[in-house]
């Protein structure tokens, strides 16, 4: 079954939900075959790019890109893609100058549940008033 890519400028204000990463393949258009010419080693005019699959179809990120999305799931000197789901935003240009930025959606941390259950802590120091800094 052939593979079905989508392109990161269609997600812009979406999300997406990451199932696995195949690894890497050097890949470069070619206008010639008008199609994507991939290889397991790197020959002049490639780039890396790692093959990614979500739940909307396969995406072919760059280094930076799958950086960024490592980042944002970083915790506790781990990273973890599979099965988290990230919002993608742009600045708003295209062609070589758009910038992709990516939120991750579910760290695992709180529930929306939990979040709006969560009461506030109450201080148990008296308000900082700073008039009481002797200068």
């Amino acid at each position: 079954m052939d593979k079905t890519y989508t392109k990161l400028s269609a997600l812009v204000d979406q999300d997406f939900t990451v199932k696995s990463v195949a690894g890497y393949k050097w890949k470069m258009w070619s206008p010639v075959d008008k199609r994507m010419v991939s290889r397991d080693t790197y020959a002049e005019g490639f780039s890396k790019k790692y093959e990614v699959e979500t739940d909307k179809g396969w995406l072919d990120l760059g280094s930076g890109q799958i950086g960024s999305l490592l980042e944002t799931t970083f915790k506790q000197g781990k990273a973890d893609l599979i099965d988290k789901t990230f919002h993608v935003k742009s600045n708003g240009k295209t062609g070589m100058e758009i910038r992709y930025y990516f939120d991750v959606l579910n760290t695992g941390s709180l529930t929306p549940t939990e979040k709006t259950q969560a009461q506030p802590v109450e201080a148990s120091e008296p308000e900082f008033n700073p008039e009481d800094i002797p200068f």
